[in-house]
C-alpha cells in the first residue's frame, strides 16, 4: 500500500502528463456551458457569444440517443455433466443476471448513463466509481475533468491499474466535514477557513485512500490522511472508457471549437457594427479660427441625450460590416455541422436538398450511426467490468446473507431473493451488448419490426429486445387473450342478432360490462351461472317462464317468443346434427314390386 507522499507525488505526475488532455477538455465544458468568452473591448465580460451552440446540441442528441437503449446483460452457464447439474448452473446464471439487472434499476443506472454518455462523446472519456451502500453496489459518476487514470499505451481496458481523482476544497468546508484536524496537519495550525486544499483520491487493486494536500505558509508541501484502508476486492473499484483518435484520448467535438470561436467572435463584431450604426459615433471638429468645446457632453447616442458644443461642428462616422462577414459566419457553422457530425435534423432543420424521406434517414444514419456505435460498445465493455467488480464486492461484503431485490431491468422486473455466495460462486463474470450496435431507440424498433416482417426473426426475440416490452411472456399471452376476446365478441354479436340470445340476457351482459364490474369473459359465465340456478330453481315452471335461463342453458323448448324465432324451433345443434345424418334406403317389404317391377319372394 502507498504512502501519503508517494500517493502526492504520483498525483503531481499525473496531473503534468494529462495537463494537454485536461486542457482540451475544459475547452469543451467552457463551450458547451456558454461560458466562451470573446476578446474584444467593446463586448460585455457577461454577454454570451451570439450563435447557436451546435457543441451542446450534439452532446445532447448524441447522448441521448446512446443511452436510450438498454444494455442486455448475460451470465454464461458452465457445461455440467448430468442434466440436473446443467438446470441447477442454468437457473443459477439466470438469477445472476437478474441480480446484476435489480442492481442497475435500484442504483437508476440508466438515467446516470445519460451523463455517462455525454462525458463520452463531449470530453471523449466516461469514469465511474462504484462502492457498497445499502447492501448492494452503486455507480457514481465522475468527471473525467478530474480523473488521472495509469496510462494505457492502447486505450483499450476500461479498468486501469490504478486512478486519482483530484478536488479542490477549503478549509471551511473540511471543519464541517469533520476532517478539521487532518486539514491542519496540511496547512499549518494557523490555518483560515478560506485557505485551499486538494484532495486526492487514490484506488488500485488493493488500496482505497483519500489524502488532503496543502502548503503551509512558507510554501512546503505538507499532507495527511483522511481515510486508507484495504478493500480486499483484487480490482481497481474504478473504470475509464476512452474514445481515442489516431495515438491519444479525443472527444467528437474537439475539433470545432477553434471554428465556435471565430464565429462568435466575427458575430460579435457584426453586432457591434450594427449597435454603432444605429448609434454612431461623434467627433467634434473645431471651425476656422476656433476651439470647439463640449458644453454639454459628450454623451452616448443610445442615452438619448443631445450633446451641446461650441466652437465647433459634431460628425457622426457610420462603420460597415467587413467583407463577406455573413457568408463568413454561415461557412463556420456548416464546417462546424461536417467535422462534428452535427446534421440539421438535431435541430428541428432538413438540409436543403433532401427531397424524400427515405433520404433523409439515410443521410442521417450516415452521419450518427458509426459513433453511437463506437461509443455503445465501449460503454458495453466497461459495464461488463463494473459488473464483475459489483459482483466482486457482493461476494466480499455479503457473502451468505439473503437479498431481496424489489426492482428488476427490461425484461426481467420482478422480485429475486439470492445469496451471494451461491450465485456469484462460481463466476463473477457477464458480457454486456446492445440489442442493435449504433441503433437509438427509434431505429432500433424500425428495425425489429422489419426483421419480423421478412421472416428472419421470430415475434418472441423481437419482444425481448424490445426495451418497451417489459416481460415477453405476459406479452405473448395478452395477445392470445386479446384475440380470443375480439372472436368471443364476434359470436356473441351474431347470437345476438340472430335472436338466439333474449335481449335480457344480452341487456344484463352489457350493464355488467359497461359498469366496470367484469370483464367480458367473465361476465357471460356469470350470467351463464345465474341462468343455471334459474332454471334449477324453476324447474316446473311451464315452458316459456324463464328466458334467460332458457337460451343461456341450451333448452330452447323454455325460450319465450323472441322476434324472428317461432315457438317450435328446434335446437341448432340438433337441427345441425339432422342435416349431416346420411340418407338410408329402405328396403322394399316382402311381396311389394320394387322400382324395376321385381317382387320380393
Amino acid at each position: 500500500m502507498l504512502g501519503k507522499e508517494q500517493i502526492c507525488d504520483l498525483y503531481e505526475e499525473r496531473k503534468r502528463s494529462y495537463g494537454r488532455v485536461l486542457g482540451g477538455m475544459g475547452r469543451v465544458r467552457t463551450a458547451y456551458e456558454g461560458d466562451l468568452v470573446v476578446n474584444l473591448p467593446e463586448a460585455s465580460e457577461h454577454e454570451k457569444p451570439p450563435v447557436p451552440n451546435l457543441l451542446q446540441q450534439g452532446v445532447d442528441q448524441m447522448g441521448g440517443r446512446i443511452a436510450s437503449v438498454i444494455p442486455d446483460i448475460r451470465v454464461l452457464p458452465e457445461k455440467m455433466g448430468r442434466l440436473e447439474d446443467q438446470r441447477r448452473e442454468d437457473r443459477r446464471a439466470s438469477t445472476a443476471a437478474r441480480v446484476v439487472g435489480g442492481w442497475w434499476a435500484e442504483d437508476r443506472l440508466p438515467l446516470k448513463m445519460h451523463l455517462r454518455a455525454r462525458h463520452l462523446v463531449g470530453y471523449g472519456a466516461s469514469a465511474c466509481v462504484l462502492t457498497w451502500q445499502a447492501g448492494r453496489p452503486s455507480w457514481t459518476i465522475r468527471s473525467p475533468l478530474n480523473a488521472l487514470p495509469a496510462p494505457d499505451p492502447h486505450h483499450l481496458h476500461p479498468n486501469p491499474r490504478d486512478i486519482i481523482f483530484a478536488y479542490q476544497s477549503s478549509m471551511g468546508q473540511m471543519r464541517a466535514d469533520g476532517y478539521e484536524a487532518q486539514a491542519r496537519a496540511a496547512l499549518g495550525v494557523d490555518a483560515q477557513d478560506g485557505d485551499r486544499v486538494t484532495l486526492i483520491e487514490y484506488m488500485d487493486s488493493e488500496q482505497h485512500a483519500l489524502v488532503c494536500q496543502g502548503s503551509d505558509k512558507y510554501g512546503n508541501r505538507r499532507s495527511s490522511f483522511l481515510e486508507n484502508w484495504a478493500h480486499g476486492l483484487g480490482l481497481t473499484p474504478a473504470t475509464y472508457a476512452q474514445r481515442t483518435g489516431m495515438e491519444s484520448l479525443a472527444g467528437q467535438f474537439d475539433q470545432m471549437i477553434g471554428m465556435y470561436e471565430a464565429q462568435a467572435t466575427l458575430m460579435a463584431l457584426e453586432i457591434l457594427a450594427v449597435q454603432k450604426g444605429i448609434f454612431p459615433d461623434t467627433y467634434l471638429e473645431s471651425r476656422p479660427g476656433e476651439v470647439a468645446q463640449f458644453i454639454d457632453g459628450p454623451h452616448d447616442g443610445r442615452t438619448g441625450m443631445v450633446s451641446v458644443v461650441s466652437g465647433g461642428t459634431i460628425r457622426e462616422i457610420n462603420p460597415q460590416p467587413g467583407y463577406l462577414t455573413n457568408p463568413t459566419i454561415d461557412r463556420l457553422e456548416r464546417n462546424q455541422r461536417v467535422t462534428g457530425g452535427i446534421p440539421p435534423e438535431f435541430g428541428g432543420e432538413s438540409g436543403s436538398n433532401l427531397r424524400t424521406g427515405r433520404r433523409g434517414d439515410a443521410v442521417l444514419s450516415a452521419t450518427i450511426d458509426m459513433p453511437i456505435a463506437y461509443a455503445q460498445d465501449l460503454l458495453a465493455d466497461a459495464l461488463a467490468v463494473e459488473n464483475t467488480i459489483a459482483a466482486e464486492m457482493s461476494l466480499t461484503y455479503d457473502g451468505d446473507t439473503t437479498r431481496t431485490i424489489k426492482k428488476g431491468l427490461g425484461n426481467s422486473d420482478k422480485p429475486v431473493t439470492y445469496v451471494s455466495g451461491i450465485v456469484f460462486k462460481k463466476s463473477t463474470e457477464s458480457t454486456v451488448s446492445y440489442p442493435a450496435s449504433g441503433s437509438d431507440v427509434n431505429s432500433l424498433i424500425v428495425g425489429l419490426g422489419q426483421r419480423v416482417g421478412l421472416g428472419i426473426m421470430s415475434k418472441e426475440t423481437a419482444a425481448q429486445l424490445d426495451p418497451y416490452v417489459d416481460s415477453p411472456e405476459k406479452e405473448h399471452d395478452s395477445i392470445i387473450a386479446e384475440g380470443l376476446e375480439t372472436a368471443l365478441m364476434s359470436g356473441l354479436q351474431q347470437q345476438a342478432a340472430s335472436g338466439r340470445i333474449p335481449p335480457e340476457a344480452l341487456a344484463r351482459i352489457m350493464r355488467i360490462v359497461k359498469a366496470d364490474k367484469l370483464e367480458l369473459a367473465d361476465a357471460i359465465t356469470k350470467v351463464q351461472e345465474d341462468a343455471k340456478k334459474e332454471a334449477e330453481a324453476e324447474q316446473e315452471t311451464p315452458p316459456g317462464a324463464g328466458p334467460a335461463a332458457a337460451a343461456l342453458s341450451g333448452n330452447p323448448e323454455a325460450m319465450s317468443p323472441v322476434p324472428g324465432v317461432g315457438q317450435g324451433s328446434s335446437d341448432l345443434t340438433s337441427m345441425l346434427a339432422s342435416l349431416r345424418m346420411p340418407t338410408q334406403g329402405m328396403a322394399p317389404s316382402v311381396g311389394a314390386p320394387n322400382s324395376q317391377g321385381v317382387t320380393r319372394v
